[in-house]
């Protein structure tokens, strides 16, 4: 027997705490579509975190639960790129930073003024801001797609190699051959 029951949704928001007030009114906008996705679509919860510009990665983040808790969906992040074949950077970036007078070394990990994270029944199905192909999909494109409904994350590929979500838009690269397209969907991620 085939489960009815609609799979559940959740949504992260990631924001940085103490941004600069150029990236206020971005913050705030994502504020607002977390809240009227939550009131207007299947999704269940929509939780907001905080983190900072950078976070580094050292024994200490281990025992801080803020900062495990941060480096853990920072490495989820990274495990669903790679199944995907999504890329992070330039939004997401990791360093390797060397003490000149300890010697200690370290990751450090960029981190986005916002990133949205996707869960359905508690799996990992999508991160924004990412690159898919040679298209960037930030996090207003994202809540854009979950509010119609466009959660499967399908693409339409071209004979040539573009892809496009099939949305219609106003930009100028969304100039489809509908006649070579063939309508594809991404697994669902097994993470």
């Amino acid at each position: 027997m085939q489960n009815t029951d609609p799979s559940s949704r959740t949504v992260e928001l990631w924001i940085r705490s103490f941004a600069p007030a150029t990236t206020g009114p971005t913050q705030e906008r994502a504020l607002e579509r977390l809240e009227r996705l939550e009131a207007t679509t299947n999704v269940e919860v929509a939780d907001v975190r905080i983190w900072g510009p950078k976070v580094e990665h050292t024994d200490r983040s281990e025992r801080i639960p803020q900062l495990a808790r941060i480096q853990n969906r920072l490495e989820a992040f990274e495990s669903w790129a790679a199944q995907t074949g999504r890329r992070l950077e330039p939004f997401f970036k990791r360093s390797r930073c060397e003490s000149t007078i300890t010697g200690d070394r370290h990751d450090v990990h960029r981190l986005p003024t916002i990133a949205l994270a996707e869960f359905e029944d508690g799996e990992l199905v999508h991160v924004a801001p990412c690159v898919d192909g040679d298209r960037a999909i930030d996090v207003f494109d994202r809540f854009d797609a979950l509010e119609c409904g466009r959660s499967d994350d399908s693409v339409v590929r071209f004979s040539d190699g573009r892809a496009t979500d099939g949305v219609v838009s106003g930009r100028s690269d969304a100039k489809p051959d509908r006649s070579t397209a063939a309508v594809e969907s991404s697994p669902p991620d097994p993470t």
